[in-house]
């Protein structure tokens, strides 16, 4: 099996007709707006049919075609030999791109199966399996077991899946469903992730190691906005129980598969937050013995006196916050308001004296109740927080909710009750507006208090903002705060004229659209993020491809 991630926009490298826009990511992770990274879950998935004997490889099509601008796709995929191959939607953000690669896939081996899977995938599964390159739509937020038995089955011979529980699939002539039963209750995804691939990866100054642990799926939470929310997973899953977690030991033992390259790597702790204090202290006593130099924490509530010392005694910890607003009601309709900013201002230089090593606060823009001023005074307390910490590794940061608001979620499944209109309902339109111009026009949604439109601009209003305060404060030196702001500029500009230009006679002329070429050539020739705002070379992140052989590669960049 080959598990093939693609790029938002499969043809991303030939449009001259869509601004891949400064900050549409939200600019808050290092990626592009390509969404290059992969679900970690494609691991379990490579290592179950592992140990059933089957060959499952990763192709990460999305970053082959970021760092090798010349690389014949089509031509891989013929290279690319298997009896199945798997894609995700990932957040709907690989709607467009994964569906298109699909289409190439089928076409270039027709007798192969393509399945999708996924929480995205299981929301959209009916409309999904109706794409005449889709073969097998796999529900469910765990599909080791009905993965593994598809495989078993096509391997044999066999299309008759009629006892492989949680698919779709197209057999005589019409869609059948085998139901959706496996639904485990405990040890999600029971496998053991290997990361020692990414031992030898170098480390440089522009770019070191970083993994991903998951201990859970779902959530013990209920943000409005989540995809992976208790409302989302009992509307999407149909499961009363919202949060499985993953075997403690099992986590242990992916730790250890890096080896001595812990010392030079770092954690991003995914949804840790719903985790147990027994739990958690047991994985940074894992995190100690086995010298992982620094973990970044995901919390929801103000970490407690007790774990904060055992952060701070086992590795350089960083705690990231999400009240997504400084304004509590805010907050609160948003899934949080657990904390005031004053408790969290008593209570940020408790985290720094127990040795943790920084506390960014994230601040979201879409949220209920959040007009433009809100938004502003957002970023004015942003100033207030680096002026009172000055000195101190507290990092306020700020992004939209791009591209799209979760389906499934409550605020997509409830948009009047929460003051939110819908755009696009259905995958197909979601798929259409993954390539439209402009991306406020591809946002899935809109507020009472804040229209798409306003949502890109006041976007960019207050990250330049927040730009420009820390390089006032000394935050970011001046020349990043320079090369970031005239980004911004010439990103703000490029979109006010395709709007005009667009509105005047609905096209884009020649002279814009050879501007836009370059401009994306540019943006996509690096990647970035607001904590660090400068170009990244691609290579050397966990989800960067391995399994295509370099000479390969240069071969098919070649003109055949």
């Amino acid at each position: 099996m080959f598990l093939l991630h693609a790029p938002s926009v499969y043809d991303f490298r030939d449009r001259d007709d869509i601004l891949f826009a400064y900050l549409s990511d939200s600019d808050s992770v290092n990626v592009t707006s390509v969404y290059e990274m992969y679900p970690i879950g494609w691991f379990s998935i490579k290592q179950q049919l592992a140990d059933h004997d089957f060959d499952c490889q990763i192709v990460n099509i999305a970053s082959l075609m970021l760092t090798h601008p010349n690389l014949d796709v089509e031509r891989l995929i013929g290279r690319l030999e298997a009896p199945v191959f798997g894609f995700d939607l990932h957040w709907m953000t690989q709607c467009n791109g994964a569906i298109e690669l699909a289409k190439a896939v089928k076409r270039i081996h027709p007798e192969s199966l393509i399945v999708f899977g996924g929480i995205s995938a299981t929301y959209f599964a009916r409309e999904l399996i109706r794409y005449p390159q889709v073969d097998v739509v796999v529900q469910g937020y765990d599909t080791l077991a009905p993965i593994t038995q598809l495989v078993e089955a096509v391997v044999r011979g066999g299309r008759d899946f009629s006892s492989i529980p949680n698919l779709l699939y197209k057999g005589n002539d019409r869609v059948e469903t085998t139901g959706f039963s496996h639904k485990p209750t405990s040890d999600y995804n029971n496998v053991r992730n290997d990361w020692s691939y990414y031992q030898n990866t170098p480390v440089t100054p522009l770019s070191s190691k970083l993994i991903m642990t998951l201990p859970n799926t779902g959530c013990a939470h209920d943000c409005g906005w989540c995809g992976g929310s208790r409302f989302a997973y009992r509307n999407i899953m149909e499961v009363d129980r919202t949060l499985v977690q993953k075997d403690h030991d099992l986590i242990v033992e992916e730790l250890k598969t890096m080896g001595e390259a812990a010392r030079h790597t770092s954690i991003y702790a995914l949804q840790c937050y719903s985790e147990g204090k027994t739990r958690m202290h047991a994985y940074l006593d894992a995190v100690r013995d086995l010298g992982y130099r620094s973990v970044f924490f995901e919390q929801f509530n103000l970490t407690p006196d007790d774990t904060l010392k055992k952060m701070g005694t086992s590795t350089d910890s960083y705690i990231m916050l999400s009240p997504e607003s400084h304004d509590p009601k805010i907050s609160k309709a948003a899934g949080r308001g657990t904390y005031t900013m004053a408790e969290m201002e008593e209570w940020i230089p408790r985290a720094l004296d127990a040795g943790v090593k920084g506390v960014m606060i994230w601040f979201f823009i879409g949220m209920p109740y959040q007009d433009k001023q809100s938004v502003r005074d957002t970023v004015a307390y942003s100033e207030r927080l680096i002026s009172k910490f000055a000195g101190s590794s507290v990092l306020p940061l700020i992004c939209p909710m791009v591209p799209f608001l979760d389906p499934g979620c409550r605020f997509f499944e409830e948009p009047e009750k929460h003051g939110y209109r819908i755009h696009h309902r259905t995958l197909e339109q979601h798929r259409q507006a993954m390539v439209e111009p402009l991306w406020y026009r591809r946002l899935n949604y809109e507020t009472e208090w804040l229209s798409r439109r306003e949502i890109q601009d006041v976007s960019y209003e207050a990250i330049e903002r927040l730009v420009s305060i820390k390089g006032e404060h000394g935050v970011l030196s001046s020349v990043f705060c320079d090369a970031v702001l005239k980004t911004i500029d010439q990103t703000k500009r490029l979109l006010a004229e395709m709007d005009h230009a667009l509105s005047l006679d609905g096209r884009l002329p020649a002279t814009l659209r050879d501007e836009m070429r370059a401009y994306n050539r540019k943006i996509l020739a690096y990647s970035s993020d607001q904590i660090l705002p400068i170009p990244r070379p691609f290579g050397g992140r966990w989800f960067d491809d391995v399994t295509v052989p370099e000479e390969m590669i240069r071969e098919l960049s070649m003109t055949p």
